[in-house]
């Protein structure tokens, strides 16, 4: 696809529900360790990964202000997806959210989606920080600046408030992360047996007041 614009990035709404859902399912349908970990039967993840997606986006990501969307050709072809420093979801939203995950993702895929999660909240440094955990873009817009130019807006967005920037990726993609300023500082494994993650972390920049 030849892309004649630049991306646009802007802050996803509701309305963006879908085709948010649509780019990551995508971005992350293969070749992606946790997403193999959580569905480890493709034809699973396909039917069963964009309801989780929609879960998560709806019920955790937006209520956060933690989503962003980089259009091309007014097409959504990037999201980012990240925890803010301090978030927690409110008990009632995950009194709703988590039934609906159950019934999106089936048992064994939410007890490993669990996992996921227990595995961003080891990693969580303690000083002041954002976690990125999805950055995507739809296969015909990879290498083509959307990944870059949603995470180069998340960390103005963090330097502006003095947050470190903070993630885990396969061993794949440390060069792109370390290309802008992260530094892998350790691994973490999901769960007893799911794969091993590096933990990449960025430091934040100070931000001239002139």
């Amino acid at each position: 696809m030849v892309q004649s614009d630049a991306p646009v990035v802007r802050r996803a709404t509701e309305a963006d529900i879908e085709d948010m859902v649509r780019v990551l399912a995508l971005a992350f349908e293969s070749d992606d360790p946790i997403e193999d970990y959580v569905f480890p039967d493709p034809v699973v993840r396909r039917r069963r990964a964009p309801g989780m997606l929609r879960v998560l986006i709806k019920h955790r990501y937006l209520p956060a202000d933690g989503a962003l969307v980089a259009e091309v050709d007014d097409r959504i072809a990037g999201v980012s997806l990240w925890i803010p420093d301090g978030y927690r979801n409110p008990a009632w939203r995950e009194a709703i959210s988590g039934p609906q995950l159950l019934w999106a993702m089936g048992a064994g895929a939410t007890k490993r989606g669990m996992e996921v999660d227990a595995a961003i909240a080891r990693t969580a440094p303690a000083e002041p920080h954002n976690y990125l955990v999805y950055l995507g873009a739809e296969p015909q817009a990879q290498r083509a600046g959307v990944g870059r130019a949603l995470l180069a807006r998340l960390t103005a967005e963090s330097d502006a408030h003095g947050r470190a920037l903070c993630g885990i990726c396969k061993d794949e993609n440390v060069v792109y992360y370390e290309a802008v300023n992260f530094e892998q500082v350790g691994r973490t494994r999901i769960g007893s047996s799911g794969p091993d993650m590096n933990f990449l972390l960025r430091p934040p920049t100070r931000v001239s007041a002139g």
